[in-house]
């Protein structure tokens, strides 16, 4: 299985930065806006209460995050707040940041997470990141963070943590109950004649151009249609699993078609893979939690069920991603947590624990989430009750 990293781990050595570093090629062309250069076109004007930062050589949204907003791992609210930034990869010295009036409140400095989970590219704090750069200064290779750990090994109760990785809501899934049709597919590629799936760095082709509003600059998802999902206790269709398995940027377009690279994958990449328009998926905070005991009574929060594993694994225990069918209409946020358990077999008995997840995203009736905790294997059909 091709696997072209999302992930860029802190604790990396400075040679393989500078391989990743190659994967995404910094915005051409630079432009000279006052007194500095940038690819950007900045704006001027801001609203009155705006928190807005210069930024400076050797800053990176990483450090800024942490900085600004508590926490590294949100890079991608700030990297929303500026949607001129192009590329969360390159960010210019001399170009304006807006950090937002309330960032200082979002949340008090958490500890820093241990080796192994690093986040969305370290910057200039580690050996890759989401780069501060300029002409010779280098941003960050493309990457989403894997490996981090469970909020179960991140410190003591109370403490406040990422919920999952990049790697755990890039590169897994969502379920889409509108009948959705691709507004675009990958219809070709400039290796077409000796590889049928393509990855990182590789030149695609798209079905649509000039004519449907495609242009040179635009990010995109890649993903991939799974099957039909339906209900595990009610066999009721749920909708369409779609699975995310890259990201794409515009190169140039042609009145029906355009050309594209692609910057990351999670896996092999067919022909025929959709895509729809990319946005910041930011890594949700949670808290530490003590463990339910298996004598802790049940809640009269909201239950539900597992109802898709990644991958279709079939069974799964802590840090695997899954889905479940409560969502926003049952109240449910990211960050969020769950108890799992399975009923007990014998009648009268008490449920049996399986282990407990955390909410990374949320649609209407539908959750992705990680498990953070388990004792027991862990299959679809196995239920769920909010903490």
């Amino acid at each position: 299985m091709v696997r072209a990293t999302f992930a860029v781990l802190a604790v990396l050595c400075v040679s393989w930065a500078t391989a990743e570093q190659a994967d995404t090629l910094p915005p051409r062309p630079l432009h000279k806006v006052g007194d500095h250069w940038t690819p950007y076109d900045p704006p001027t004007e801001f609203a009155p209460d705006a928190n807005v930062y210069i930024i400076q050589k050797g800053d990176t949204l990483w450090a800024l995050a942490k900085k600004n907003l508590g926490n590294p791992y949100l890079w991608p609210q700030l990297w929303e707040k500026n949607k001129y930034i192009r590329d969360a990869h390159w960010i210019y010295p001399g170009d304006p940041l807006v950090i937002g009036v309330k960032a200082v409140e979002v949340s008090p400095p958490v500890p820093t997470p241990a080796a192994g989970a690093a986040g969305a590219g370290a910057g200039r704090e580690g050996a890759g990141g989401i780069g501060a750069g300029g002409e010779g200064a280098a941003g960050a290779g493309a990457g989403r963070e894997s490996g981090a750990k469970s909020p179960s090994a991140e410190g003591p109760a109370g403490t406040l943590v990422p919920a999952g990785s990049e790697d755990d809501i890039y590169c897994f899934a969502y379920l889409d109950d509108q009948n959705a049709r691709p507004q675009l597919t990958m219809t070709s590629a400039e290796q077409i004649e000796y590889s049928s799936t393509f990855s990182t760095t590789d030149i695609v082709y798209l079905s649509g151009g000039e004519a449907e509003g495609v242009k040179a600059g635009q990010d995109y998802f890649i993903v991939q249609p799974v099957r039909k999902l339906r209900h595990p206790a009610t066999n009721a269709v749920l909708g369409l699993v779609i699975r995310y398995v890259g990201h794409a940027r515009v190169l140039c377009t042609q009145d029906h078609s355009a050309t594209a690279e692609i910057l990351a994958s999670c896996d092999a990449i067919p022909l025929g893979a959709w895509l729809k328009p990319f946005e910041p998926l930011p890594i949700p905070m949670t808290v530490v939690t003590k463990p339910v005991e298996r004598c802790d009574p049940s809640s009269t929060k909201a239950r539900g069920y597992i109802i898709y594993t990644r991958d279709d694994t079939v069974t799964v225990g802590q840090d695997h991603s899954v889905m479940i069918d409560l969502g926003e209409a049952d109240q449910l946020t990211p960050g969020s947590q769950a108890i799992i358990y399975s009923d007990n077999p014998v009648a009268g008995a008490p449920r049996i624990l399986l282990g407990e997840l955390a909410i990374l995203t949320t649609g209407s009736h539908w959750a992705t989430a990680k498990i953070i905790r388990s004792q027991l294997p862990i299959r679809v059909g196995d239920r769920v009750e909010l903490k």
